[in-house]
């Protein structure tokens, strides 16, 4: 970074705690940097559009609010630094005090800046082709955690067709019925797919996992594979309520016929990570992976 690094505070008002800590943390910061302006991470995609350049964002929530603030400045490509003010702090990895403590590692590049896969999600119109390549989406999303199809109300199970790279194979890969699925990055393998059952993928690593949400069959098992590949799945039979969720943040209502793709997003994202932990101590500690039982 520059020897006066232009920083970007991105705030989530709605809590408390995070609009006392700026009281003191932004004069903190004006003294050692420039500080391009506090924003609101409620902004529209308009407002977000029109912040600034900078060298860095500080992300100051939850890791909800960093994983909103990750889809909206992907493509910005200023790495985010994620300071913690919820529950878990898996994504915010910092709290304030380690931000201090961090600062000249933290400007001088010292610190270790980890490069995380994201996803374009893309609901094709009613309608279209089978895996047409060519036809302009209805909406688009982009993800960072996952993008998870839901059964919804009335709660039958649905029916979905499954193909991973049908341009190469020109087949599907299988069929099945359950409750949804989960196509998730290798940064999301840690969040809903793994409450299913589905294996954790360090962050760094260039894959997409697809895991079944109660699928009819016990012999459907969650797969890894390369995220060059492009994924389509098919709504075979759906439900009034349906549902496309991305990053449990924002959701679409999908309709029977509809095809959902999901394909590698061109560009990375930054991530600042905490030099007083490492991605395998966090996750036993705030996560309690592999943690033994306690007690008598």
């Amino acid at each position: 970074m520059r020897d006066t690094p232009r920083v970007l505070l991105l705030a989530n008002y709605r809590k408390p705690e995070v609009i006392e800590a700026l009281k003191s943390f932004e004069p903190w910061i004006a003294e050692r940097a420039q500080v391009m302006g506090v924003f609101n991470t409620r902004a529209t995609r308009k407002e977000m559009a029109q912040r600034p350049e900078g060298d860095l964002a500080l992300v100051l929530g939850g890791d909800g609010t960093f994983l909103s603030q990750a889809r909206a400045m992907v493509d910005r490509r200023i790495p985010l630094l994620g300071v913690n003010f919820g529950k878990v702090g898996f994504l915010a990895d910092f709290e304030i005090e380690d931000v201090k403590a961090s600062w000249e590692a933290i400007v001088s590049g010292a610190c270790r800046v980890s490069e995380r896969t994201m996803m374009d999600v893309e609901v094709m119109p009613t309608g279209t082709d089978r895996w047409d390549q060519d036809t302009t989406a209805e909406e688009k999303f982009v993800a960072m955690n996952d993008a998870v199809i839901t059964a919804g109300p009335p709660y039958r199970m649905i029916e979905l067709d499954l193909a991973i790279d049908p341009q190469v194979s020109g087949r599907s890969a299988l069929t099945y019925a359950g409750d949804g699925m989960i196509v998730s990055t290798a940064a999301g393998s840690t969040a809903y797919n793994l409450s299913v059952g589905g294996p954790i993928v360090a962050p760094a690593v260039d894959a997409f996992v697809i895991s079944a949400i109660a699928p009819q069959s016990i012999a459907f098992r969650p797969i890894v594979f390369g995220a060059e590949s492009h994924v389509w799945v098919t709504m075979l039979r759906a439900n009034e309520g349906t549902t496309l969720v991305i990053d449990g943040q924002r959701s679409l209502r999908l309709k029977e016929g509809q095809q959902v793709r999901v394909r590698q997003h061109p560009v990375r994202l930054s991530i600042i990570q905490n030099p007083r932990h490492t991605y395998w101590t966090t996750l036993t500690h705030k996560m309690h992976w592999a943690v033994r039982p306690s007690g008598g």
